[in-house]
């Protein structure tokens, strides 16, 4: 088989993304602004041949399997979802998975690479909104396709009941990282005052 024999049946990555262009220089307002913006990112998560042996690129260890191993490297922004994935503040929102390559043999098709596709945003904050946010004013997630990762209209953040969003999980991270941060100062501080205690003693 050859080139020839091969069919994409892939999508353009960010192609129904949306940036942020609210203003202008001069601090006029011409385009459409857009909160908690996010992007269409996706990574092969099967391969006919080396999805056999170890995985496709869409592990949260970057893709270090046998499959990334014999051929099948895992490209840069494949290895940068991976590890938005793989962080405790999880970024990403699973949108679906869809063949991306199929091998033709005569008039049947045999698909032979899967991709995974993801909404990725800023914080989990921006994640959490959109994913409870969303169903509040019945914006979809599209398809794995064509994923609508944009981000809200300031007239649909507006509309959202943030009394009804449970932010539980993002409280319980910032929590943890206070008290690391606060436990470490103490720390520290009772550290130096001790040291400095102790050069006291020493000097008189």
């Amino acid at each position: 088989f050859g080139e020839s024999n091969l069919e994409s049946a892939d999508t353009t990555v960010g192609e129904l993304d949306s940036s942020n262009k609210g203003f202008n220089t001069d601090g006029s307002c011409s385009y459409q602004i857009r909160l908690f913006n996010g992007k269409d990112m996706r990574c092969r998560s099967w391969d006919a041949l080396f999805g056999l042996l170890g995985g496709g690129c869409c592990q949260r260890d970057n893709g270090s399997g046998l499959g990334a191993l014999f051929g099948g490297q895992c490209k840069e922004d494949e290895r940068l979802l991976a590890k938005y994935r793989k962080e405790s503040a999880d970024r990403s929102h699973y949108v679906g998975e869809y063949c991306s390559k199929y091998l033709k043999l005569g008039f049947a098709k045999i698909c032979i690479q899967k991709k995974k596709t993801y909404c990725v945003f800023n914080s989990k904050l921006a994640r959490i909104i959109h994913e409870q946010g969303r169903p509040q004013i019945n914006i979809a997630w599209g398809g794995a396709k064509a994923p609508n990762c944009k981000g809200f209209t300031p007239e649909e953040f507006q509309k959202i009941d943030f009394s009804k969003l449970d932010l539980s999980e993002f409280y319980g991270d910032l929590e943890s990282k206070i008290k690391t941060t606060f436990d470490a100062k103490v720390g520290a501080t009772i550290q130096q005052k001790v040291s400095s205690f102790g050069v006291n003693i020493n000097g008189n």
